[in-house]
Protein backbone atom coordinates (compact mmCIF):
# COMPACT_ATOMS: atom_id res chain seq x y z
CA UNK A 1 0.00 0.00 0.00
CA UNK A 2 2.98 2.28 1.24
CA UNK A 3 4.57 1.32 -2.04
CA UNK A 4 1.55 1.76 -4.54
CA UNK A 5 1.42 5.57 -2.80
CA UNK A 6 4.77 6.12 -3.41
CA UNK A 7 4.82 5.48 -7.27
CA UNK A 8 1.68 7.70 -7.78
CA UNK A 9 3.17 10.53 -5.83
CA UNK A 10 6.41 10.17 -8.03
CA UNK A 11 4.30 9.97 -11.04
CA UNK A 12 2.62 13.24 -10.25
CA UNK A 13 6.41 14.49 -10.45
CA UNK A 14 7.24 13.87 -13.20
CA UNK A 15 7.64 17.58 -15.03
CA UNK A 16 6.48 15.40 -18.66
CA UNK A 17 3.42 15.07 -16.61
CA UNK A 18 3.42 18.75 -14.97
CA UNK A 19 3.98 20.55 -17.92
CA UNK A 20 1.37 18.79 -20.26
CA UNK A 21 -1.49 19.54 -16.82
CA UNK A 22 -0.31 23.17 -17.39
CA UNK A 23 -0.35 22.78 -21.22
CA UNK A 24 -4.58 21.62 -20.63
CA UNK A 25 -4.87 24.39 -17.86
CA UNK A 26 -3.91 26.65 -20.28
CA UNK A 27 -5.72 25.56 -23.12
CA UNK A 28 -8.83 25.15 -21.18
CA UNK A 29 -8.56 28.39 -19.86
CA UNK A 30 -8.36 30.34 -23.32
CA UNK A 31 -11.17 28.29 -24.25
CA UNK A 32 -13.49 29.68 -21.37
CA UNK A 33 -12.34 33.14 -22.21
CA UNK A 34 -13.00 32.62 -25.53
CA UNK A 35 -16.50 31.18 -25.13
CA UNK A 36 -17.20 34.28 -22.40
CA UNK A 37 -15.73 36.38 -25.57
CA UNK A 38 -18.38 35.11 -27.88
CA UNK A 39 -21.16 35.07 -25.39
CA UNK A 40 -20.15 38.64 -24.11
CA UNK A 41 -20.34 39.24 -28.26
CA UNK A 42 -23.78 37.31 -28.77
CA UNK A 43 -25.23 39.49 -25.78
CA UNK A 44 -24.15 42.68 -27.41
CA UNK A 45 -25.37 41.60 -30.89
CA UNK A 46 -28.55 40.41 -29.09
CA UNK A 47 -28.63 43.83 -27.59
CA UNK A 48 -27.73 45.52 -31.20
CA UNK A 49 -30.17 43.46 -32.53
CA UNK A 50 -33.03 44.24 -29.80
CA UNK A 51 -32.25 47.79 -30.47
CA UNK A 52 -32.48 47.63 -34.43
CA UNK A 53 -36.11 45.94 -33.85
CA UNK A 54 -37.47 48.64 -31.76
CA UNK A 55 -35.74 51.38 -33.96
CA UNK A 56 -37.85 49.55 -36.73
CA UNK A 57 -40.51 49.10 -35.01
CA UNK A 58 -40.94 52.93 -34.07
CA UNK A 59 -39.94 53.53 -37.65
CA UNK A 60 -43.19 51.46 -38.73
CA UNK A 61 -45.08 52.89 -36.38
CA UNK A 62 -44.27 56.57 -37.46
CA UNK A 63 -44.40 55.47 -41.12
CA UNK A 64 -47.98 53.46 -40.53
CA UNK A 65 -49.24 56.69 -38.55
CA UNK A 66 -47.89 58.86 -41.69
CA UNK A 67 -49.57 56.83 -44.24
CA UNK A 68 -52.88 57.18 -42.36
CA UNK A 69 -52.60 60.87 -42.34
CA UNK A 70 -51.75 60.71 -45.90
CA UNK A 71 -54.52 58.45 -46.58
CA UNK A 72 -56.85 61.28 -44.73
CA UNK A 73 -55.39 64.24 -46.68
CA UNK A 74 -55.53 62.31 -49.81
CA UNK A 75 -59.04 61.36 -49.43
CA UNK A 76 -59.77 65.09 -48.53
CA UNK A 77 -58.29 65.89 -51.17
CA UNK A 78 -60.02 63.49 -53.90
CA UNK A 79 -63.17 64.71 -52.20
CA UNK A 80 -61.92 68.69 -52.57
CA UNK A 81 -60.76 67.78 -56.21
CA UNK A 82 -63.79 66.43 -57.12
CA UNK A 83 -65.89 69.09 -55.34
CA UNK A 84 -64.12 71.17 -57.72
CA UNK A 85 -64.14 69.21 -60.89
CA UNK A 86 -67.79 69.39 -59.91
CA UNK A 87 -68.09 73.26 -59.45
CA UNK A 88 -66.04 73.44 -62.86
CA UNK A 89 -68.20 71.11 -65.02
CA UNK A 90 -71.03 73.08 -63.64
CA UNK A 91 -69.98 76.32 -64.55
CA UNK A 92 -69.20 75.06 -67.75
CA UNK A 93 -72.25 73.90 -67.97
CA UNK A 94 -74.13 76.61 -67.24
CA UNK A 95 -72.10 78.63 -69.63
CA UNK A 96 -72.46 75.95 -72.63
CA UNK A 97 -76.40 76.32 -71.43
CA UNK A 98 -76.23 80.09 -71.41
CA UNK A 99 -74.37 80.02 -75.17
CA UNK A 100 -76.97 77.50 -76.46
CA UNK A 101 -80.08 79.18 -75.21
CA UNK A 102 -78.57 82.06 -77.46
CA UNK A 103 -77.85 80.09 -80.53
CA UNK A 104 -80.80 77.65 -80.21
CA UNK A 105 -83.12 78.07 -82.60
CA UNK A 106 -80.90 80.27 -85.26
CA UNK A 107 -80.16 79.39 -89.03
CA UNK A 108 -78.04 80.71 -91.50
CA UNK A 109 -78.20 79.82 -95.30
CA UNK A 110 -77.66 81.72 -98.62
CA UNK A 111 -76.47 82.11 -102.34
CA UNK A 112 -73.96 84.40 -103.96
CA UNK A 113 -72.29 84.27 -107.05
CA UNK A 114 -68.78 86.51 -107.88
CA UNK A 115 -66.08 86.74 -110.43
CA UNK A 116 -64.14 88.57 -113.29
CA UNK A 117 -64.68 88.03 -116.73
CA UNK A 118 -62.74 90.08 -119.75
CA UNK A 119 -63.82 90.42 -123.61
CA UNK A 120 -61.00 89.64 -126.12
CA UNK A 121 -59.78 92.95 -126.00
CA UNK A 122 -59.06 92.73 -122.27
CA UNK A 123 -62.59 95.08 -121.27
CA UNK A 124 -64.53 93.77 -118.48
CA UNK A 125 -66.91 91.18 -120.11
CA UNK A 126 -70.94 91.71 -120.76
CA UNK A 127 -73.14 89.06 -121.29
CA UNK A 128 -74.19 87.46 -123.83
CA UNK A 129 -78.19 87.33 -124.26
CA UNK A 130 -81.13 87.70 -126.63
CA UNK A 131 -82.83 90.62 -125.85
CA UNK A 132 -86.18 89.03 -126.59
CA UNK A 133 -85.61 86.01 -124.31
CA UNK A 134 -86.65 86.05 -120.24
CA UNK A 135 -83.15 84.47 -119.45
CA UNK A 136 -79.90 83.88 -120.72
CA UNK A 137 -77.66 80.42 -120.43
CA UNK A 138 -75.64 81.20 -117.31
CA UNK A 139 -72.31 79.04 -117.15
CA UNK A 140 -69.59 81.37 -118.22
CA UNK A 141 -71.89 84.20 -119.16
CA UNK A 142 -72.73 85.83 -115.62
CA UNK A 143 -71.02 89.83 -115.23
CA UNK A 144 -72.39 90.29 -111.96
CA UNK A 145 -71.75 89.74 -108.54
CA UNK A 146 -75.17 88.64 -106.60
CA UNK A 147 -75.77 88.49 -102.45
CA UNK A 148 -78.39 86.95 -100.68
CA UNK A 149 -78.38 85.79 -96.80
CA UNK A 150 -81.16 84.40 -95.15
CA UNK A 151 -81.65 84.43 -91.19
CA UNK A 152 -83.71 82.74 -89.33
CA UNK A 153 -85.01 81.86 -85.83
CA UNK A 154 -87.18 78.98 -84.23
CA UNK A 155 -88.56 79.85 -81.23
CA UNK A 156 -87.89 77.53 -78.14
CA UNK A 157 -89.59 75.70 -75.39
CA UNK A 158 -92.45 74.61 -77.13
CA UNK A 159 -94.79 71.61 -77.59
CA UNK A 160 -92.80 68.50 -80.13
CA UNK A 161 -94.22 69.35 -83.42
CA UNK A 162 -95.23 72.79 -82.62
CA UNK A 163 -92.47 75.46 -84.35
CA UNK A 164 -92.97 79.41 -84.68
CA UNK A 165 -90.60 81.14 -86.59
CA UNK A 166 -89.43 84.29 -88.32
CA UNK A 167 -87.25 84.77 -91.59
CA UNK A 168 -85.43 87.55 -92.98
CA UNK A 169 -83.25 87.79 -96.24
CA UNK A 170 -81.10 90.79 -97.21
CA UNK A 171 -79.49 90.56 -100.49
CA UNK A 172 -76.58 92.33 -102.19
CA UNK A 173 -76.32 92.87 -106.21
CA UNK A 174 -74.18 94.74 -108.38
CA UNK A 175 -75.07 94.19 -112.25
CA UNK A 176 -71.77 94.22 -113.76
CA UNK A 177 -68.31 93.89 -112.17
CA UNK A 178 -66.94 96.97 -114.40
CA UNK A 179 -69.57 99.54 -112.48
CA UNK A 180 -69.37 100.40 -108.61
CA UNK A 181 -73.43 100.46 -109.06
CA UNK A 182 -74.83 98.27 -106.53
CA UNK A 183 -78.16 97.83 -104.59
CA UNK A 184 -78.95 96.45 -101.46
CA UNK A 185 -82.29 95.06 -100.97
CA UNK A 186 -84.90 92.98 -98.54
CA UNK A 187 -86.25 90.00 -100.55
CA UNK A 188 -87.90 88.40 -97.55
CA UNK A 189 -89.36 89.11 -94.06
CA UNK A 190 -91.92 86.77 -92.53
CA UNK A 191 -93.11 84.71 -89.74
CA UNK A 192 -94.73 81.69 -90.02
CA UNK A 193 -96.41 78.66 -87.85
CA UNK A 194 -96.57 75.15 -87.96
CA UNK A 195 -98.51 72.02 -85.83
CA UNK A 196 -101.00 74.63 -84.37
CA UNK A 197 -103.75 73.53 -86.19
CA UNK A 198 -105.12 70.44 -84.30
CA UNK A 199 -103.01 67.74 -84.79
CA UNK A 200 -101.78 68.68 -88.65
CA UNK A 201 -98.29 68.98 -87.93
CA UNK A 202 -97.78 69.77 -91.37
CA UNK A 203 -100.16 72.79 -91.88
CA UNK A 204 -98.13 76.27 -91.39
CA UNK A 205 -99.95 79.95 -91.65
CA UNK A 206 -97.53 82.63 -92.91
CA UNK A 207 -97.17 86.86 -93.26
CA UNK A 208 -94.95 89.05 -94.75
CA UNK A 209 -92.34 89.23 -97.61
CA UNK A 210 -91.32 86.19 -98.74
CA UNK A 211 -90.14 83.73 -102.10
CA UNK A 212 -93.22 82.31 -102.35
CA UNK A 213 -92.38 78.15 -103.59
CA UNK A 214 -90.71 79.46 -106.51
CA UNK A 215 -89.40 77.33 -110.04
CA UNK A 216 -86.77 77.91 -111.73
CA UNK A 217 -83.96 75.83 -113.97
CA UNK A 218 -80.77 76.36 -113.04
CA UNK A 219 -78.85 76.08 -116.25
CA UNK A 220 -80.74 79.87 -117.63
CA UNK A 221 -81.98 80.65 -113.89
CA UNK A 222 -85.14 81.13 -115.65
CA UNK A 223 -88.17 81.57 -112.83
CA UNK A 224 -90.75 80.32 -114.93
CA UNK A 225 -93.52 80.36 -111.76
CA UNK A 226 -92.69 83.10 -109.08
CA UNK A 227 -95.58 84.30 -107.26
CA UNK A 228 -92.86 85.93 -104.26
CA UNK A 229 -94.03 88.94 -102.56
CA UNK A 230 -95.78 90.49 -99.81
CA UNK A 231 -99.11 88.84 -98.43
CA UNK A 232 -99.75 85.87 -96.52
CA UNK A 233 -101.32 82.33 -96.47
CA UNK A 234 -101.71 78.20 -95.44
CA UNK A 235 -99.94 75.52 -96.70
CA UNK A 236 -100.10 72.16 -96.83
CA UNK A 237 -103.43 71.11 -96.20
CA UNK A 238 -104.47 67.67 -96.55
CA UNK A 239 -107.08 66.57 -99.37
CA UNK A 240 -107.71 63.16 -97.90
CA UNK A 241 -104.80 61.28 -99.85
CA UNK A 242 -105.19 62.68 -102.82
CA UNK A 243 -102.55 66.20 -102.30
CA UNK A 244 -102.16 69.34 -100.36
CA UNK A 245 -104.16 72.29 -100.77
CA UNK A 246 -101.76 75.96 -99.79
CA UNK A 247 -103.72 79.26 -100.32
CA UNK A 248 -101.92 82.06 -100.28
CA UNK A 249 -102.88 86.14 -100.88
CA UNK A 250 -99.90 87.91 -102.66
CA UNK A 251 -99.44 91.51 -103.24
CA UNK A 252 -96.85 92.01 -105.24
CA UNK A 253 -93.28 93.35 -104.43
CA UNK A 254 -91.92 96.38 -104.15
CA UNK A 255 -88.27 94.78 -104.17
CA UNK A 256 -85.97 96.59 -107.01
CA UNK A 257 -84.44 93.14 -108.08
CA UNK A 258 -85.86 90.69 -110.22
CA UNK A 259 -86.24 86.79 -109.35
CA UNK A 260 -82.86 85.89 -109.97
CA UNK A 261 -81.18 88.98 -108.38
CA UNK A 262 -79.18 89.97 -111.71
CA UNK A 263 -80.58 93.06 -111.81
CA UNK A 264 -82.57 95.97 -111.19
CA UNK A 265 -86.18 96.44 -112.25
CA UNK A 266 -89.45 99.04 -112.06
CA UNK A 267 -92.05 96.94 -110.36
CA UNK A 268 -95.42 98.34 -108.99
CA UNK A 269 -96.98 96.56 -105.87
CA UNK A 270 -100.39 97.54 -107.40
CA UNK A 271 -101.87 93.93 -108.29
CA UNK A 272 -103.56 91.53 -106.36
CA UNK A 273 -103.20 87.57 -106.34
CA UNK A 274 -104.84 84.93 -105.24
CA UNK A 275 -102.85 81.82 -105.66
CA UNK A 276 -104.06 78.10 -104.85
CA UNK A 277 -101.87 74.68 -105.49
CA UNK A 278 -102.88 71.86 -104.84
CA UNK A 279 -99.31 69.58 -104.72
CA UNK A 280 -98.00 66.32 -103.96
CA UNK A 281 -100.10 64.54 -105.87
CA UNK A 282 -99.58 61.61 -107.69
CA UNK A 283 -99.71 61.46 -111.43
CA UNK A 284 -98.35 59.76 -114.11
CA UNK A 285 -95.81 57.85 -112.13
CA UNK A 286 -94.64 60.83 -110.81
CA UNK A 287 -95.75 64.26 -108.28
CA UNK A 288 -97.87 66.75 -109.81
CA UNK A 289 -98.58 69.92 -109.10
CA UNK A 290 -101.72 71.78 -109.96
CA UNK A 291 -101.63 75.81 -109.92
CA UNK A 292 -104.93 78.54 -110.30
CA UNK A 293 -104.02 82.10 -110.10
CA UNK A 294 -106.75 84.99 -109.67
CA UNK A 295 -105.50 88.53 -110.16
CA UNK A 296 -106.82 92.33 -110.84
CA UNK A 297 -104.21 94.88 -111.67
CA UNK A 298 -105.13 99.26 -111.59
CA UNK A 299 -104.43 101.13 -114.18
CA UNK A 300 -100.90 102.10 -114.12
CA UNK A 301 -98.16 103.81 -116.73
CA UNK A 302 -94.44 101.80 -117.14
CA UNK A 303 -91.96 101.35 -116.98
CA UNK A 304 -90.20 104.58 -115.75
CA UNK A 305 -93.95 105.45 -115.46
CA UNK A 306 -93.79 106.68 -119.45
CA UNK A 307 -93.41 104.08 -121.58
CA UNK A 308 -96.92 102.10 -121.37
CA UNK A 309 -100.14 102.88 -120.27
CA UNK A 310 -102.09 100.27 -119.18
CA UNK A 311 -105.59 99.61 -118.76
CA UNK A 312 -105.95 97.39 -115.84
CA UNK A 313 -108.62 94.50 -114.88
CA UNK A 314 -108.64 91.20 -114.09
CA UNK A 315 -106.83 87.97 -115.08
CA UNK A 316 -106.27 84.15 -114.37
CA UNK A 317 -103.29 81.46 -114.66
CA UNK A 318 -103.44 78.17 -114.76
CA UNK A 319 -100.45 75.55 -114.60
CA UNK A 320 -99.49 72.29 -114.14
CA UNK A 321 -95.82 71.00 -112.76
CA UNK A 322 -95.10 67.30 -112.84
CA UNK A 323 -92.11 65.71 -111.54
CA UNK A 324 -90.73 62.19 -112.21
CA UNK A 325 -88.05 60.48 -111.07
CA UNK A 326 -86.26 59.12 -113.88
CA UNK A 327 -83.81 56.58 -114.67
CA UNK A 328 -79.55 57.52 -113.99
CA UNK A 329 -80.50 58.76 -110.38
CA UNK A 330 -82.44 61.72 -112.29
CA UNK A 331 -85.54 63.64 -112.39
CA UNK A 332 -87.57 65.53 -115.09
CA UNK A 333 -89.81 68.30 -114.49
CA UNK A 334 -91.94 69.67 -116.82
CA UNK A 335 -94.26 72.37 -116.60
CA UNK A 336 -97.47 73.98 -118.77
CA UNK A 337 -98.75 77.58 -117.90
CA UNK A 338 -101.75 79.43 -119.43
CA UNK A 339 -102.85 82.83 -118.34
CA UNK A 340 -104.79 85.96 -119.32
CA UNK A 341 -105.17 89.54 -118.31
CA UNK A 342 -103.81 90.36 -114.99
CA UNK A 343 -102.19 87.11 -113.86
CA UNK A 344 -100.40 86.15 -117.27
CA UNK A 345 -96.88 86.46 -116.41
CA UNK A 346 -96.91 84.20 -113.71
CA UNK A 347 -95.85 86.26 -111.03
CA UNK A 348 -96.90 88.57 -108.30
CA UNK A 349 -95.77 91.61 -109.60
CA UNK A 350 -97.16 93.35 -112.37
CA UNK A 351 -95.18 93.27 -116.22
CA UNK A 352 -93.04 96.02 -117.62
CA UNK A 353 -94.13 95.22 -121.03
CA UNK A 354 -90.31 96.18 -122.11
CA UNK A 355 -90.67 94.66 -125.34
CA UNK A 356 -93.68 96.99 -126.49
CA UNK A 357 -92.72 100.12 -124.54
CA UNK A 358 -92.36 103.18 -127.24
CA UNK A 359 -88.98 105.20 -127.46
CA UNK A 360 -88.12 107.52 -124.73
CA UNK A 361 -89.88 111.15 -125.80
CA UNK A 362 -92.53 109.08 -127.48
CA UNK A 363 -96.08 109.00 -126.45
CA UNK A 364 -96.70 105.74 -123.69
CA UNK A 365 -98.30 102.68 -126.26
CA UNK A 366 -101.42 101.83 -124.34
CA UNK A 367 -102.50 98.62 -123.70
CA UNK A 368 -105.58 96.91 -122.70
CA UNK A 369 -104.45 94.55 -119.67
CA UNK A 370 -107.27 92.44 -121.06
CA UNK A 371 -105.93 91.49 -124.66
CA UNK A 372 -102.92 89.83 -122.90
CA UNK A 373 -102.30 86.41 -123.03
CA UNK A 374 -99.22 84.08 -122.33
CA UNK A 375 -98.68 80.06 -123.28
CA UNK A 376 -95.58 78.57 -121.58
CA UNK A 377 -93.90 74.36 -121.58
CA UNK A 378 -90.72 74.41 -119.86
CA UNK A 379 -88.66 70.86 -119.63
CA UNK A 380 -85.97 70.62 -117.05
CA UNK A 381 -83.86 67.08 -116.96
CA UNK A 382 -80.98 66.23 -114.67
CA UNK A 383 -79.37 62.97 -114.74
CA UNK A 384 -76.83 61.26 -113.54
CA UNK A 385 -75.69 58.15 -115.68
CA UNK A 386 -72.24 57.59 -113.68
CA UNK A 387 -70.07 58.82 -111.29
CA UNK A 388 -67.72 60.48 -114.24
CA UNK A 389 -70.76 62.55 -115.95
CA UNK A 390 -73.77 63.96 -115.13
CA UNK A 391 -76.15 65.66 -117.14
CA UNK A 392 -78.66 68.58 -117.18
CA UNK A 393 -81.11 69.46 -120.53
CA UNK A 394 -83.52 72.22 -120.87
CA UNK A 395 -86.15 73.15 -123.36
CA UNK A 396 -88.17 76.58 -123.10
CA UNK A 397 -91.05 77.52 -125.18
CA UNK A 398 -92.49 80.80 -124.58
CA UNK A 399 -95.48 82.78 -126.40
CA UNK A 400 -96.80 85.97 -124.96
CA UNK A 401 -99.10 88.10 -127.00
CA UNK A 402 -100.76 91.87 -125.62
CA UNK A 403 -103.21 92.06 -128.30
CA UNK A 404 -101.54 94.72 -129.88
CA UNK A 405 -100.91 95.06 -133.61
CA UNK A 406 -97.69 96.57 -133.85
CA UNK A 407 -94.58 94.57 -131.99
CA UNK A 408 -97.03 93.25 -129.67
CA UNK A 409 -96.34 89.38 -129.27
CA UNK A 410 -93.13 87.63 -128.43
CA UNK A 411 -92.06 83.77 -129.51
CA UNK A 412 -89.40 82.50 -127.08
CA UNK A 413 -87.53 79.47 -127.83
CA UNK A 414 -84.78 77.90 -126.14
CA UNK A 415 -82.91 74.64 -125.70
CA UNK A 416 -79.54 73.87 -124.20
CA UNK A 417 -77.55 70.96 -122.83
CA UNK A 418 -75.02 71.22 -120.02
CA UNK A 419 -72.53 67.85 -119.30
CA UNK A 420 -70.05 67.98 -116.59
CA UNK A 421 -67.23 65.10 -116.42
CA UNK A 422 -65.25 64.18 -113.49
CA UNK A 423 -61.55 63.41 -113.45
CA UNK A 424 -61.91 62.91 -109.68
CA UNK A 425 -64.27 63.49 -106.28
CA UNK A 426 -63.22 67.41 -106.91
CA UNK A 427 -62.06 68.19 -110.30
CA UNK A 428 -64.54 68.26 -113.44
CA UNK A 429 -64.91 69.90 -116.70
CA UNK A 430 -68.53 71.54 -117.42
CA UNK A 431 -69.41 71.88 -120.92
CA UNK A 432 -72.51 74.19 -121.60
CA UNK A 433 -74.18 74.76 -125.15
CA UNK A 434 -77.41 76.88 -125.54
CA UNK A 435 -79.59 78.21 -128.45
CA UNK A 436 -81.95 81.34 -127.68
CA UNK A 437 -84.06 82.27 -130.76
CA UNK A 438 -86.48 85.06 -130.24
CA UNK A 439 -89.14 86.19 -132.78
CA UNK A 440 -91.06 89.49 -132.39
CA UNK A 441 -94.44 90.30 -134.63
CA UNK A 442 -93.03 92.84 -136.69
CA UNK A 443 -89.79 93.94 -134.64
CA UNK A 444 -86.99 91.58 -134.24
CA UNK A 445 -85.97 87.75 -135.22
CA UNK A 446 -82.81 86.01 -134.45
CA UNK A 447 -80.59 83.20 -132.53
CA UNK A 448 -78.54 83.60 -130.12
CA UNK A 449 -75.57 80.82 -129.70
CA UNK A 450 -73.55 80.49 -126.74
CA UNK A 451 -71.15 77.58 -125.61
CA UNK A 452 -69.13 77.68 -122.49
CA UNK A 453 -65.84 75.63 -121.61
CA UNK A 454 -65.40 75.64 -117.92
CA UNK A 455 -62.36 73.58 -115.73
CA UNK A 456 -63.80 74.02 -111.86
CA UNK A 457 -63.37 72.72 -108.55
CA UNK A 458 -66.21 71.47 -106.38
CA UNK A 459 -67.10 69.43 -103.01
CA UNK A 460 -68.42 66.20 -104.91
CA UNK A 461 -69.22 64.18 -107.89
CA UNK A 462 -72.96 66.25 -108.52
CA UNK A 463 -74.06 68.72 -111.07
CA UNK A 464 -75.40 70.56 -107.81
CA UNK A 465 -72.44 69.79 -105.77
CA UNK A 466 -71.23 73.40 -103.82
CA UNK A 467 -69.40 75.28 -103.42
CA UNK A 468 -68.26 75.76 -107.23
CA UNK A 469 -64.34 77.74 -108.79
CA UNK A 470 -64.08 77.61 -111.98
CA UNK A 471 -62.54 79.12 -114.85
CA UNK A 472 -64.71 79.95 -118.03
CA UNK A 473 -63.99 80.26 -121.68
CA UNK A 474 -67.38 81.21 -123.55
CA UNK A 475 -67.79 82.08 -127.44
CA UNK A 476 -70.98 83.38 -128.98
CA UNK A 477 -72.25 84.52 -132.25
CA UNK A 478 -75.55 85.84 -133.14
CA UNK A 479 -77.87 86.52 -135.79
CA UNK A 480 -77.13 89.92 -137.81
CA UNK A 481 -80.40 91.38 -136.94
CA UNK A 482 -79.83 90.77 -133.35
CA UNK A 483 -76.00 92.87 -134.10
CA UNK A 484 -76.26 95.68 -131.41
CA UNK A 485 -78.89 94.44 -128.81
CA UNK A 486 -76.94 91.16 -127.91
CA UNK A 487 -73.60 92.73 -126.06
CA UNK A 488 -73.99 96.40 -126.98
CA UNK A 489 -71.08 97.88 -125.10
CA UNK A 490 -68.28 95.09 -125.76
CA UNK A 491 -69.94 94.09 -128.96
CA UNK A 492 -72.36 96.45 -129.95
CA UNK A 493 -71.41 96.18 -134.13
CA UNK A 494 -70.39 92.34 -134.40
CA UNK A 495 -72.17 89.26 -134.38
CA UNK A 496 -69.84 87.19 -132.33
CA UNK A 497 -68.15 87.38 -129.43
CA UNK A 498 -65.73 85.97 -126.65
CA UNK A 499 -64.96 86.02 -122.98
CA UNK A 500 -62.74 84.36 -120.11
CA UNK A 501 -62.89 84.44 -116.69
CA UNK A 502 -62.94 83.11 -113.51
CA UNK A 503 -66.41 82.92 -110.86
CA UNK A 504 -66.84 81.26 -107.11
CA UNK A 505 -70.86 80.42 -107.00
CA UNK A 506 -72.12 78.62 -104.22
CA UNK A 507 -75.09 77.90 -101.86
CA UNK A 508 -75.71 76.64 -98.33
Amino acid sequence: MLASLSTVSHASDDPEIAALRDEVTAIKKSYEDRIASLEARIAEMEQAKQAEKTRYQNIEKKATSAAAAASRNTKALAVQKATSIEQTNEALQNELDAADDISRGFTFNGYFRSGLGVDSTGNTMEAFRNPLAQAKYRLGNEDDTYVETAFGYHFQNLPEDVDFSVHFRPAYSIPRSSTSDSTISLREAFAQAKGVWFDQKDISFWAGQRFYNRYDVHMNDFYYLDMSGFGGGVEHIPIGDFGKLSVAWLGGSIDKLNSNGSGEVDQKSGKNSLDLRLSDVDLLGGKGMFWFDLANIKDSEMPNNQNVRVNGGNGFAIGLIHDYQSWCDGNIRTALQYGRGAASNFKATEPDYNFVAAPDGQPPTELNSDDVHHFRLVNDTVIRPSDQLNLSATLVYDYYDTGLAANGSVNWFSLGLRPVYYFNDYLSLALEAGVDHGDQSGGLSGEVYKITFAPQISPARDIFSRPAIRLFFTYAAWSDDLIGTVAPQNYGDASEGFNMGVQAEAWW
